[in-house]
């Protein structure tokens, strides 16, 4: 068994904000999977706004870039690719807000 007490804290791979983090990119990728699937929600432009800006926001908490675009695009991937393959485009937006955030988050640590 590990020590956490022991390790440096910039070491660990998680720490709590990060862990809430998660469950709260996760989430938002529900909530937006569940508007997505809608009968009557036809907005893309909002869809991927929620995505980047969802992302971004939550990247900011110190999560993973690689883990945010999982959790916030996962769910909605899963519903919908399925029925088409049109909803491989929201993983690049995921992709730019998260690691956007991660940018804008070290850019800040280092001021």
């Amino acid at each position: 068994m590990v020590d956490l007490k022991r390790i440096e804290p910039r070491t660990r791979l998680f720490s709590l904000p990060a862990l809430w983090g998660s469950a709260l990119a996760l989430c938002a990728g529900l909530v937006i999977a569940w508007m997505d699937t809608r009968p009557r929600w036809d907005d893309t432009g909002i869809t991927v706004g929620a995505l980047f800006f969802g992302a971004l926001i939550i990247s900011l908490m110190r999560v993973p870039p690689c883990l945010v675009v999982l959790f916030v695009s996962g769910p909605m991937l899963i519903v919908e690719l399925p029925a088409s393959t049109g909803v491989l485009i929201a993983i690049p937006f995921a992709l730019a807000g998260s690691y956007g955030g991660a940018f804008v988050r070290r850019r800040i640590g280092k001021s």
